[in-house]
Order: C-alpha cells, then sequence, then structure tokens
C-alpha cells in the first residue's frame, strides 16, 4: 500500500541523512586543521589546531638566544596570532559551503558578523496564545 505523503517522507529523510553525513564531514575537516607560522630569522615557529590551540612551539635556530626576553615574548605572540589567523582563514573555507548565501565565512571567524543579528525576532503572539502556551515577557 502506497500512502499519499510516503515519497514526500522518504525525500526528507533522504535530504536529513545528507546534511547528517555533510556535517560530520565538516567535523571531520575542522578537526584536520593544522597551521604553521615562523617568525622572522625563524627565532619561532608555531603550530595551531582549529580554534588557535597551541599545538607545538619550535625554535628552529638558535636566533631567540640573541633576543632580549620582552623581544621574544613580542616574537613569540606575533607568530601565535599569525598561526592563528591561518587556522582562522582555514576553518572559515571548510564552513563557507555551509553556510546561507551571502554570508562571509571570515567575517563569521573573526567575530565581525553579530549572530544575534542572523536570529528571526521573537513573532508577535496573540494574549491566548501566550496564554496556552504559557509564555510571559
Amino acid at each position: 500500500m502506497d500512502y499519499p505523503h510516503s515519497e514526500r517522507l522518504h525525500q526528507l529523510t533522504s535530504q536529513y541523512r545528507r546534511q547528517l553525513a555533510e556535517v560530520g564531514e565538516t567535523q571531520r575537516k575542522l578537526r584536520e586543521i593544522s597551521c604553521t607560522a615562523s617568525a622572522p630569522r625563524h627565532a619561532v615557529t608555531v603550530t595551531v589546531t582549529h580554534g588557535g590551540v597551541v599545538a607545538d612551539i619550535k625554535f628552529p635556530s638558535g636566533a631567540y638566544r640573541r633576543m632580549a626576553p620582552a623581544e621574544l615574548a613580542g616574537v613569540l605572540l606575533k607568530t601565535l596570532a599569525e598561526a592563528q589567523r591561518l587556522a582562522r582563514r582555514a576553518a572559515a573555507e571548510v564552513v563557507a559551503p555551509t553556510l546561507p548565501p551571502g554570508m562571509d565565512a571570515q567575517k563569521l571567524f573573526s567575530g565581525e558578523v553579530d549572530l544575534q543579528s542572523l536570529l528571526t525576532p521573537e513573532p508577535e503572539l496573540r494574549d491566548v496564545t501566550r496564554d496556552l502556551m504559557d509564555i510571559r515577557d
């Protein structure tokens, strides 16, 4: 027996499964992000993962030995910031195809997008509807 809405239900189920698989693939790609930045003269090299988590810090040359502590700290922080910028860019490239048209993934990952602006405003509800739903302001 064929029900009138069975084909539509099958389409929706297939669409859901496809989207679920895409989300899993996006998460896998995000977990694989690893970006490395090097300071001038290779005083320091910093590797970060998605989210900017520091995975490794190396001092590939002896250049750091000739630096004052404050200078080394500055170079380290600048190199870390560059590695994090590269990781944000890589994450934005992974996520961009999943975003609504017109949304800039780079701006989203840099914090330039007001996330509240993406939400629809709360709909106007009549008093009777509020009573039925037991919602109060």
